[in-house]
């Protein structure tokens, strides 16, 4: 305070945080707050009463949110993407080249009970490596033949896969948190093009849920296609890059009734690098990623009445890290090869962790954030791959996603087919 008798003022300039808790890191939740000034230089007696009304911006911190989930899913798609081209072109299965998963036939038995000689038809290099089998409880464990490089085909294959996830978000700095639930439906079809090369196409369709800590409530269904490039060679190194681009549906439910019905797009892009190498009983893959997702809302008017302007939002996201394949498979019956699988990695966000919402409620303007969800997560997975004659492939995996303030949990499953 400052001034003489009655020119009593307060300089908020240089306050950090909000008014009302004068420079503290918490924020007032929307609502009406009051407090007194009484006598606070010791210069008489009086008292200043100062009423504050702040509006609710839920509106603008539901799509802001939402935005930033769009971006979890993204992240979703391409990392499903990238594990997916790999186990097509066969780039996991080590040695010092890009070699192929073959599931090996046992040789026939002796008559003393022996295995007989395994005899190589033919190969491309010279260092092949067969191991004996073992028989037990009616199952088969062994280790892998190699070929030099991805089996060539001219026709076409494909791949169909279905996924869940379930996550949430604490509140941070005012804005609520939020569950999230997905789930969709990815399908795909890819080519050889040389020993070296692959592309494909693939198409998504998906549901979205935001569930926000205040009781509003956003529905995104979208439909997605894209394409991919990948390229390995003799030395076990590879290349991934893909892009994508989606249409989105939204609609969305706040307290007191009032929904919205409004348009999105969606585009990103995903280049990744990577190297093969064996150490021991594990193939050991490392990469690196980079990740680029654009999220746009068209404006609208919701049924209270409130206005919401265009939604831009963008995410920068690089991701380094590893994945691991054993190098003992369990060979069932009907040909099947068991192989499990891990991978972690390290992501972070370059651009702003948070959306910026602008619009228009009760006849003034307003500007708001959605929920911050961090810039850096840890990611985390598990699967098991069952390979069938080098046609047929099943698979299952569990990924999550983490950092201090979200946790997304994801379980995916499907098949992929090769002529």
């Amino acid at each position: 305070m400052n001034g003489e008798g009655q020119n009593w003022h307060w300089h908020f300039d240089n306050e950090v945080g909000n008014l009302l808790d004068f420079g503290t890191a918490s924020t007032a939740g929307p609502g009406s707050y009051s407090f007194d000034w009484d006598d606070f230089f010791g210069h008489g007696d009086f008292t200043i009463n100062f009423i504050f009304d702040l509006p609710s911006f839920e509106a603008g911190q539901l799509l802001g949110s939402t935005s930033q989930a769009q971006f979890q899913n993204q992240n979703y798609q391409f990392q499903s993407l990238s594990h997916q081209v790999r186990t097509m072109a066969g780039s996991f299965s080590g040695g010092a080249g890009s070699m192929d998963f073959v599931a090996l036939t046992p040789p026939p038995r002796t008559a003393g009970g022996e295995y007989t000689a395994v005899s190589l038809v033919s190969y491309e290099e010279p260092a092949i490596e067969q191991t004996s089998y073992q028989s037990k409880f009616g199952s088969q464990l062994g280790s892998r033949s190699y070929r030099s490089s991805p089996l060539t085909r001219s026709g076409w294959g494909g791949w169909m896969q279905g996924y869940g996830i379930g996550g949430s978000a604490d509140g941070h700095l005012g804005v609520a948190g939020f569950d999230y639930g997905a789930a969709g439906t990815q399908l795909g079809l890819f080519r050889s093009v040389d020993a070296h090369t692959m592309v494909g196409f693939y198409g998504t369709y998906g549901y979205q849920n935001v569930s926000t800590d205040n009781g509003s409530e956003a529905d995104v269904n979208s439909g997605m296609i894209g394409t991919f490039l990948h390229r390995n060679d003799h030395d076990g190194n590879y290349y991934t890059l893909a892009g994508n681009a989606a249409y989105d549906d939204y609609d969305t439910s706040r307290t007191g009734g009032i929904t919205g019905n409004f348009d999105g797009v969606q585009t990103g892009t995903y280049l990744e690098r990577g190297w093969t190498r064996t150490l021991g009983g594990v193939t050991v893959q490392p990469n690196v990623a980079l990740q680029y997702v654009w999220v746009h809302q068209d404006d609208h008017v919701e049924s209270g009445g409130t206005s919401i302007d265009d939604v831009d939002a963008h995410s920068l996201r690089s991701m380094v890290g590893s994945n691991f394949y054993g190098n003992r498979h369990l060979h069932g019956h009907y040909g099947w090869c068991w192989t499990p699988n891990a991978r972690a990695s390290w992501m972070h966000e370059y651009l702003d962790p948070s959306t910026s919402v602008t619009g228009t409620q009760g006849g003034s303007s307003f500007a708001t954030n959605g929920l911050d969800l961090g810039r850096d997560w840890a990611l985390v997975g598990i699967g098991l791959q069952g390979n069938r004659n080098a046609a047929l492939t099943l698979y299952g995996n569990y990924d999550l996603q983490v950092n201090d303030r979200s946790q997304f949990h994801t379980g995916s499953g499907g098949v992929v087919w090769t002529r």
